[in-house]
């Protein structure tokens, strides 16, 4: 499983958008919350269910000499490869120094070596981010998401009924950048 390693781009959301989207701009006094917790909240949600990244990141991962080229990076919506390096016994890192490149896919980058996979474990490092622009609707999740956060901040509701919006509704709003399960 890949590791993330620190965010590299910009928020996703700004305050001033969720104002926008709420018709709310009493919202913009708490800017501050928005900024530091419920948008990353909702940031890390949207991620862990669709196993892409949505803000950009860079990303660790590790691969075992079993694994081919031309496998799937872990973290969907990879876009640069900034490493590849081969595992020795002790730990240390040795460059590959082999040509790769990425396949991208809608939902998933796939990492070739031109000339053959080296032998041994990897540790690829590499970029990975959602162009929102491309996927509105995954946005509109991501809105509608922090909307409810930013509306009820409890854990417990108390004496109202809630009701979800349709499940096929929401789910279709991430399908087309969820990666596919693996076994």
């Amino acid at each position: 499983m890949a590791r993330r390693i620190g965010y590299t781009g910009e928020p996703v959301l700004t305050p001033a958008q969720i104002a926008e989207w709420r018709r709310n701009d009493a919202v913009l006094l708490e800017a501050a919350m928005l900024a530091d917790i419920i948008i990353p909240g909702v940031v890390a949600q949207c991620e862990s269910r669709t196993g892409a990244a949505i803000r950009e990141a860079r990303y660790v991962e590790t691969w075992p000499a079993s694994r081919r080229s031309g496998h799937a990076l872990d973290v969907g919506q990879a876009h640069t490869v900034e490493s590849v390096e081969v595992l020795g016994a002790d730990g240390a890192t040795v460059a590959a120094g082999l040509g790769h490149y990425l396949q991208h896919e809608q939902r998933e980058s796939m990492l070739h070596f031109s000339a053959g996979r080296p032998p041994g474990t990897l540790r690829i490092t590499y970029l990975a981010g959602l162009d929102l622009d491309a996927y509105p609707a995954v946005r509109n999740w991501l809105l509608l998401n922090i909307g409810t956060v930013y509306a009820q901040r409890e854990s417990m509701v108390i004496g109202a009924s809630v009701v979800e919006l349709p499940s096929g509704f929401l789910d279709h709003m991430l399908a087309e950048i969820t990666v596919p399960p693996r076994f």
